[in-house]
């Protein structure tokens, strides 16, 4: 679920590009400094926004520089360091390390079982550091493997009265990011988790649209295959999601990489669905059949507002 929270770079203005990228370097350059080279290739865009939204909210001392690294050694990078940066970073750590567990459990891929290995001594730096995130974490995927396992088994006995609510693990996803984005136990806490919880949400099922007829094919569980849920039905569920985590966004008092952040929140998120929708639209041309991509109603009626002026 990985890859979807990053903005759209032509609604950017050049100085915020190189904001943003400054930001995904710092990141990364933190990923390094504290766990080894190899831990960089945890590195996700994803994180990126906690780090440049926890910057915004609390505004702390940051660290600027420019350097060459190891995956770009010609010319050297602008980044920034703070204590949200390396945040930020830390939980990259913890998220992919357990992704790399789950893919290692679902798919017995033995890249995910190699990399889970050399990521555990970090991770185990970054527990001891933040134990409620990780724990969080933890009992978070734990309980959704459960809830999706479980689901499963409902569906293909075709006793559905069994199953969870088909947003049960949705739910469960969300509560568990907001914990990742509730930084400090502070005045901002309630505010960032209520953002991190539906976000969290929007991710999942916009992951579980997006996978719907590779599970459906294989005979994967997916909440949408499993209510055959309409395409636009996805999608009209999808803008409400997003609406929400939009408005609990707003709610926050951010100024500084606003912008930034309003991309990733009105259009950034759409990117992946919106360009699937596109192949398939194409797709279906192609085959005589009718078809229609449009950007979602959410980004044709807010994203104009959001980056006024």
């Amino acid at each position: 679920m990985f890859g979807y929270v990053m903005p759209r770079m032509e609604d950017l203005t050049q100085e915020e590009r190189e904001r943003y990228h400054a930001a995904y370097c710092g990141v990364c350059r933190a990923l390094g400094e504290r766990f080894g080279q190899r831990c960089r290739v945890a590195l996700t865009y994803d994180m990126t926004f906690l780090a440049l939204l926890l910057g915004s909210l609390y505004e702390p001392e940051e660290r600027q520089g420019s350097k060459r690294c190891a995956p770009h050694p010609v010319r050297p990078h602008a980044y920034l360091g703070s204590e949200c940066v390396d945040y930020a970073a830390d939980m990259t750590v913890a998220l992919v390390y357990h992704k790399c567990l789950d893919d290692w459990r679902d798919d017995r891929s033995g890249w995910a079982r190699t990399y889970a290995f050399l990521l555990e001594k970090a991770y185990r730096e970054v527990g001891a550091r933040h134990p409620k995130a990780c724990a969080a974490i933890e009992e978070g995927l734990a309980d959704i493997g459960r809830l999706e396992e479980t689901a499963a088994a409902a569906v293909s006995s075709g006793n559905t009265t069994a199953a969870p609510p088909p947003d049960a693990a949705a739910n469960r996803f969300g509560a568990l990011l907001g914990e990742v984005f509730a930084w400090r136990d502070d005045f901002w806490a309630a505010g960032l988790r209520s953002l991190g919880a539906k976000l969290g949400k929007l991710v999942y099922v916009m992951d579980a649209a997006l996978d719907r007829e590779d599970d459906r094919a294989s005979g994967s569980y997916n909440p949408l295959v499993a209510l055959d849920a309409q395409p636009q039905d996805v999608r009209e569920d999808l803008e409400l999601l997003a609406a929400d985590a939009a408005a609990a966004f707003e709610k926050l008092p951010l100024e500084r990489d606003v912008r930034v952040l309003r991309s990733v929140l009105y259009a950034g998120v759409w990117q992946k669905y919106y360009a699937k929708e596109a192949k398939e639209a194409k797709k279906a041309k192609k085959a005589g059949q009718p078809g229609q991509a449009k950007e979602p109603t959410h980004v044709q009626e807010e994203h104009q507002e959001a980056y006024r002026g």
